[in-house]
């Protein structure tokens, strides 16, 4: 093997001086004036200058000892261009943009079930069914989809525009929810909530997750998602408490009326434009950890994988399971809880904040767990969260003959069947979501880029179809056992999956 006549092409040099270490010697003692000469490698060659020279034996040397100390990620990309080091693995979230991202996530999450306890009611009220109401909760989230393979072009070159247009968008969406009894279509309805959530897929959910890889150090990086996931599940909470609070406000603005349908629209209307004014005082993060690619000149094609591997697929079916899950409850007990068990808009809001509140609560303890147990691995928490799911969903059926009422037993078990579904939910799909980065990660970061778009898009079908799937399916006789069995299926459906071959322990290596 010869590795001198390489030496001329700085690029091919770097790519294999690792594997040829028993050049190193000879060109150790090579100096501007005399030619190299080894034992292994005697053609002679042109050698660089001697400052050219020394930098690249210091890059080959340390690239060699990363590799032999076991560093994965380099070991399995090769041509990535790492620009962190190591002593800056653990460098936290930029604090003020970190925040920004986080308080956009509770607000888009308070926004999507504000309006929860009163979509049915809002669409029979123009003459709309269930169906209708579940597609106008579906669309908050779905058009994101569109944006999707926008999101490398719309993040390129910073965070800011593209959460500016997105902000911008939540806030005329909601005055068009606010409008919809004014016009008296219900398709300004579904137009409104669709505007709102045009952008979320790139300038959200992606946007997220890119600002964790480029700008927060690999050992807190699951940290991070965890706490926006968690911190997404106290938005969903805090929403229909909103909508509690919003329950008895009513007036008119000559012929505009604000009550408690149209109430939501215009305060988040209020609340994305303070948004607005306030991010052009955030600073734009740096971004310490991106990766780029070092182009190969020596005329080989460069080989880019464009699917994710089978443990990469499961953790991304996992997130829209659980996506799925939490939205299939959360349109469903809006339903349940005022058709079979009685309740207000008022009690109705508040209990179903309460479970997400709870949800919060949890997943921030078995994050907690995590960081004192490191040993613990995420896929064990993910297995426990979907097996809960699958046991406590069969909590929320209603095992009484319809001709006969509810009794308070029923209320007790689908209250406290709900709390332990959503909190397993909620955990299961944070680390989920860690997994399928870090499985993605350790192929290349091409793949890596790739999942961050991909879960994304996990996430926003499972819980754009879970909410018209769940609303839909409630507002049909005998619809709180058709919602409660979707929840058991797909939990079910995504358990067997670890039953493949080698699946379970490809995952446990991530």
């Amino acid at each position: 093997m010869s590795c001198l006549p390489r030496m001329a092409r700085a690029s091919s040099f770097q790519a294999c001086l690792p594997a040829s270490m028993s050049c190193l010697p000879s060109m150790a003692r090579a100096s501007p004036s005399l030619p190299a000469t080894s034992s292994t490698c005697t053609t002679p060659t042109v050698v660089p200058a001697g400052p050219v020279l020394l930098g690249q034996l210091a890059s080959g040397v340390s690239q060699a000892v990363e590799m032999n100390n076991g560093t994965k990620e380099l070991a399995e990309t090769p041509r990535m261009a790492l620009v962190a080091t190591e002593e800056d693995d653990n460098e936290p979230m930029p604090c003020a943009f970190g925040n920004y991202v986080l308080l956009v996530t509770f607000v888009k999450s308070a926004n999507y079930t504000v309006v929860l306890p009163t979509a049915h009611n809002y669409s029979a009220s123009l003459g709309g069914g269930g169906w209708l109401a579940g597609l106008i909760v579906a669309v908050a989230f779905a058009p994101g989809l569109l944006s999707l393979p926008l999101a490398p072009r719309i993040l390129r070159n910073g965070y800011k525009p593209g959460l500016s247009a997105m902000v911008l968008l939540c806030a005329i969406g909601n005055a068009c929810y606010g409008l919809g009894q004014l016009a008296g279509s219900l398709w300004l309805l579904v137009a409104g909530q669709a505007l709102s959530g045009l952008l979320w897929g790139a300038c959200g959910r992606a946007l997220a997750q890119h600002v964790v890889y480029a700008c927060c150090g690999k050992s807190r990086r699951s940290a991070w998602t965890a706490r926006n996931g968690n911190i997404g599940f106290l938005g969903m909470g805090m929403g229909p408490v909103v909508a509690a609070g919003l329950s008895k406000v009513s007036f008119k603005v000559a012929a505009l009326s604000v009550d408690e349908y149209t109430a939501p629209g215009w305060f988040f209307c209020v609340v994305w434009l303070l948004m607005l004014l306030v991010l052009p005082l955030i600073p734009e993060p740096e971004r310490r950890f991106e990766t780029g690619f070092v182009r190969c000149t020596n005329g080989e094609e460069r080989k880019c994988v464009v699917w994710p591997d089978g443990k990469t697929l499961w953790c991304l079916f996992s997130v829209m399971v659980c996506a799925g899950t939490v939205a299939v409850w959360e349109t469903s007990a809006a339903i349940v809880t005022q058709r079979y068990f009685g309740w207000s808009v008022r009690s109705t809001s508040l209990f179903i904040g309460a479970v997400f509140l709870s949800s919060m609560i949890g997943g921030e303890l078995v994050r907690c767990l995590l960081k004192r147990k490191p040993s613990l691995h995420e896929l064990d928490v993910t297995v426990t969260g979907l097996a809960m799911i699958l046991i406590c969903s069969s909590m929320l059926y209603k095992y009484l003959p319809s001709s006969q009422s509810p009794t308070h037993s029923y209320e007790v078990t689908y209250t406290l069947g709900s709390i332990l579904v959503l909190n397993a939910a909620n955990y299961s799909r944070n680390y989920s979501v860690a997994m399928a980065l870090r499985s993605a990660a350790s192929v290349s970061g091409e793949m890596k880029d790739m999942a961050v778009g991909a879960q994304a898009a996990f996430m926003m079908t499972g819980r754009s179809g879970g909410a018209l799937l769940g609303m839909g399916l409630a507002a049909m006789p005998g619809g709180a056992n058709a919602s409660a069995g979707l929840v058991t299926g797909i939990s079910g459906f995504c358990l067997l999956l670890l039953a493949l071959p080698k699946l379970h322990s490809a995952i446990r290596e991530v």
